[in-house]
């Protein structure tokens, strides 16, 4: 039998174990980072006349000459928070950590249906992370849309610094990581129902398993949507589609380019949503 190397045994390793193990490094580090995050936007939220200029070697420009967090850098710390802590340690995190190493173990099979699909599953996560981090590093911000991602302030860059090249990788990161939940999930939910032991049935599966299996079909059911969304606001930011958006307006003038030729005061019937971001530039759609 053939000696495993390093890389075969612990990088791109098809052992449930050694992947629980992955996931839950990756994960214990973007909770230590997003717990960073919300360290630093809660010392300008709870002491709002303080300076935090002592941050500046860190944040650089972000620190603004009065030493406080510059307002749309305040809303990235937010938005990444915000992300990293329900996707990359929640979902990812800890449902990827306890499902991969539990489920094997507590069904009687020796390893997750596929180890391949498995080790795949862990890298597009790790992808997805790289991408995500890639992100913080933008000269305009990372995305500060909010976690949820609404537009139009995710679907326009104009909008605001953050809704340039961050937004557009946090839009790119987010697809890899729901490839790697659906990969998952299909391999946790293939694994329960085929390669349970010897008279375990479906009414003798422990709580823990059942719990896995509801998630695993949840997300399964959702991911989906949420992927399809993301791809579209994609379109939306890139190619000039309008999927989420129609008519827009930046400062009542109309985004070029894009066939508008009604102006804002001439709106008739239809109906025109506002909002007004935080370099103060007012945004309309119509519906």
């Amino acid at each position: 039998m053939a000696t495993e190397s390093f890389l075969t045994r612990y990088v791109f390793s098809t052992d449930h174990k050694v992947i629980a193990k992955q996931f839950l490094i990756t994960g214990m580090s973007w909770a230590l980072l997003g717990g960073i995050f919300s360290v630093i936007f809660r010392l300008q939220l709870g002491f709002p006349e303080a300076s935090l200029a002592f941050l500046k070697p860190i944040l650089g420009g972000w620190i603004t000459e009065q030493g406080k967090i510059d307002p749309e850098f305040y809303l990235a710390l937010v938005t990444m928070h915000g992300t990293i802590m329900v996707f990359f340690v929640l979902t990812a995190g800890l449902s990827g950590t306890f499902s991969n190493f539990l489920i094997p173990l507590q069904v009687g099979a020796r390893d997750m249906a596929s180890g391949f699909l498995n080790m795949l599953s862990y890298w597009f996560f790790f992808l997805s992370s790289c991408v995500m981090f890639t992100s913080l590093f933008i000269s305009t911000g990372p995305a500060s849309g909010g976690w949820t991602i609404y537009p139009p302030l995710s679907a326009l860059p104009q909008a605001m610094s953050g809704s340039g090249l961050g937004m557009t990788l946090w839009l790119v990161s987010m697809a890899l990581f729901i490839v790697s939940t659906l990969l998952g999930g299909i391999n946790y939910i293939t694994t329960i129902i085929n390669l349970r032991t010897q008279g375990m049935s479906f009414t003798k599966m422990p709580l823990t398993i059942w719990a896995f299996f509801f998630t695993a079909t949840i997300g399964l059911l959702s991911f989906p949507v949420l992927f399809s969304a993301a791809l579209l606001l994609i379109f939306d930011r890139s190619f000039g589609t309008s999927f989420f958006l129609s008519d827009i307006y930046i400062a009542g003038e109309a985004l070029p380019n894009q066939g508008f030729d009604i102006p804002l005061h001439r709106d008739g019937n239809r109906h025109a949503v506002c909002c007004v971001s935080p370099s103060r530039k007012a945004i309309c759609t119509h519906s």
